[in-house]
């Protein structure tokens, strides 16, 4: 009877090593979350140390966890775009990255907000963000060198990079748009153009400025040419408001 015993033993134990356990998700080892009194902006820091310190709303952060764009996080409550809160938090490793902490993120959002996520595949009608037949107009910036944009003169202010605009030209073109230019540097991006049209509004008198289309062709070289693409996205099934700590 003893000896069967410590057979069952071995089997169990041989087994468990054939198998070992998956290990556990990264994450961070210290972190808080407290509701944040903004009531716009946002703003990501991945800092010297592991340490990350964000203010930003729910859906945002789950962008930067998982690197997808707005489009690309469905669901969930309506709180998500719009309850702001404060994360500061602190790798165990000094060594951590921007990649590695958005992996501690996904585990800080599954532990803290009790997130629960389906991941499927859409089809997509997009813009590819091109050059145009012409060649770009784009003026380089020098190292260190600021870009001239301003009310003014541009609604692409900040926007330095051909992926940047792309972004923020899938604000005002309703759909996602792709850097497709092979474009690499920063770049004095001067993008002025009647953003009443591509909302569908109906412009002021005397306000006479050229469509999206036609000022990107003229004062940036540029054109959008319409496509459709594959994208994973992400389903918000199940979310909470975190406890402060």
């Amino acid at each position: 009877m003893m000896m069967q015993s410590v057979s069952i033993a071995s089997l169990i134990f041989f087994a468990l090593a054939a198998f070992p356990q998956t290990a556990a998700a990264p994450a961070f080892e210290v972190a808080s979350i407290k509701p944040s009194t903004m009531e716009y902006g946002s703003y990501f820091r991945f800092l010297p140390g592991g340490r990350l310190s964000a203010m930003s709303w729910v859906k945002q952060v789950i962008q930067v966890a998982y690197s997808v764009e707005d489009y690309q996080v469905t669901g969930g409550p309506g709180w998500l775009t719009t309850d702001r809160y404060n994360i500061e938090a602190k790798a165990e490793d000094a060594d951590a990255d921007k990649s590695d902490m958005a992996t501690m993120l996904q585990s800080l959002l599954a532990d803290r907000f009790k997130l629960q996520l389906r991941r499927e595949m859409r089809d997509f009608q997009v813009y590819n963000l091109e050059v145009d037949k012409n060649g770009p107009k784009l003026r380089p910036l020098a190292k260190g060198e600021a870009s001239r944009c301003g009310r003014d003169n541009s609604f692409a202010c900040g926007m330095t990079t051909p992926a940047q605009l792309a972004s923020a030209i899938g604000y005002f073109a309703g759909r996602p748009v792709l850097d497709k230019t092979g474009l690499d540097g920063r770049y004095d991006v001067l993008l002025d153009f009647n953003t009443y049209s591509v909302r569908g509004e109906t412009a002021p008198p005397d306000y006479d400025k050229p469509s999206l289309e036609k000022a990107l062709e003229e004062q940036l070289g540029l054109r959008l040419v319409p496509e459709k693409e594959v994208f994973p996205v992400y389903v918000v099934e199940s979310i909470r408001r975190p406890s402060e700590n």
